[in-house]
């Protein structure tokens, strides 16, 4: 781009990505409600929720040449469009197929939102700024994920308030977005363009993409496997679900000062350095599960130290690719987050089913040892060449 991102324009993006977040973190646990008052099995409402992320999953590839051919903008209004008109169709079509169709649209709208808004971000952001930026945009995203449950409090108004007060909220983000000065991401020229790229950005940056998964991996575990587990260890409803907030909110203390940290110390470092103390604490969980407040305790450090995991590999991954690449490159953030979300709970369960909830934390801890080792060992990226210029990593 030939100018940084504004300030008045990182803070809308800011907005948007709030207000996704709160749509989200209401939706998942909404519908789970209603699915469940209306006498739909577990898991077919597992398997309802997952809609969401079969709608990124096939929008993803489309996102980057939309970007570039129309724009962020035009991407981002067109990804509130769609998740707008799908809130304000799940009071009128009701029932388990079409909150699975409408639930897919929200996931396709959705990711074509966050897409447009975090590439803006980690494209146009200067280097010195890139990890304070990034993790602010991970904050905004925590507090609306972390807010958005407490919509199932409106259900007392009516069912269809809380999808009414979601649509008027994404509704007011629209007239802000379309207030944006339109931009595009820089463009590779003739040839050049789409040859042989994905597999340069798993050379040149693979380990950068790899939080995405270990982040989707870590919290979809937690949410649908980590229940099951404390319900079987003698926990209430009420300590398993403080539980799983003290971690979302740990992961909010720590986001800024551990992006402007990367600023200073390098992403690299910072991400080895959390994942490793993380995998410690992941594995002395079931050691602990007979004492409450350590329990607390350590989902709460714990939390802070991974929560900022997705948000700094996409700032490691714009430290690594030029910026021609990066369209494609977060497109496969998205994927890889998304495939973590869905692998997760069914790894989990199969092994609390197998070798006992324990087995739980320790596949989590392993996973994150196993990206730590991969920062140690990762190899000095080669000299990169692009058809605008040649630099070293």
């Amino acid at each position: 781009m030939e100018e940084d991102l504004s300030n008045r324009n990182f803070v809308v993006l800011l907005a948007v990505v709030a207000v996704a977040a709160l749509n989200q973190g209401m939706l998942l646990p909404l519908l789970a409600t209603l699915l469940e008052d209306e006498g739909i099995s577990s898991s077919l409402n597992g398997l309802n929720a997952a809609s969401l992320y079969l709608g990124i999953l096939a929008v993803t590839p489309l996102c980057g040449p939309m970007v570039r051919r129309f724009g962020y903008r035009r991407v981002m209004v067109a990804g509130l469009m769609v998740t707008i008109f799908s809130l304000f169709s799940f009071p009128v079509w009701k029932g388990f197929s079409s909150w699975f169709l409408l639930r897919f649209l929200v996931g396709v709208g959705d990711c074509a939102l966050q897409y447009a808004a975090q590439l803006w971000i980690t494209s146009d952001s200067p280097r010195h700024l890139r990890g304070r930026r990034i993790s602010l945009y991970g904050l905004a995203f925590g507090i609306g994920f972390g807010i958005g449950p407490l919509g199932i409090n409106l259900l007392a108004w009516g069912d269809a308030v809380p999808f009414w007060v979601m649509g008027f909220l994404l509704c007011g983000v629209f007239f802000g977005v379309n207030r944006l000065k339109e931009a595009k991401p820089v463009i590779l020229p003739g040839k050049e363009r789409g040859r042989r790229k994905v597999p340069r950005i798993y050379r040149w940056a693979f380990v950068a993409l790899c939080p995405a998964f270990v982040y989707g991996f870590l919290e979809a575990s937690l949410s649908g496997s980590f229940p099951i587990y404390g319900l079987r260890e003698g926990l209430d409803t009420a300590w398993v679900s403080v539980l799983i907030s003290a971690f979302l909110y740990g992961s909010l203390l720590f986001q800024v000062p551990l992006g402007v940290l990367s600023d200073r110390w390098g992403r690299r470092l910072v991400l080895g350095g959390t994942c490793l103390f993380g995998a410690v604490g992941m594995a002395s969980i079931p050691a602990v599960m007979g004492n409450a407040v350590l329990l607390l305790v350590l989902f709460t450090l714990i939390g802070g130290l991974l929560g900022s995991l997705y948000s700094l590999g996409l700032a490691y991954m714009a430290d690594l690719l030029p910026q021609e690449y990066l369209p494609e490159a977060n497109a496969l953030a998205n994927v890889h987050f998304a495939v973590g979300c869905m692998t997760g709970p069914y790894a989990g369960g199969l092994l609390i089913q197998s070798v006992g909830g324990g087995g739980l934390f320790y596949l989590i801890s392993a996973t994150l040892f196993t990206f730590v080792l991969l920062t140690v060992f990762q190899r000095k990226p080669a000299v990169r060449e692009t058809s605008s210029h040649t630099e070293s990593v």
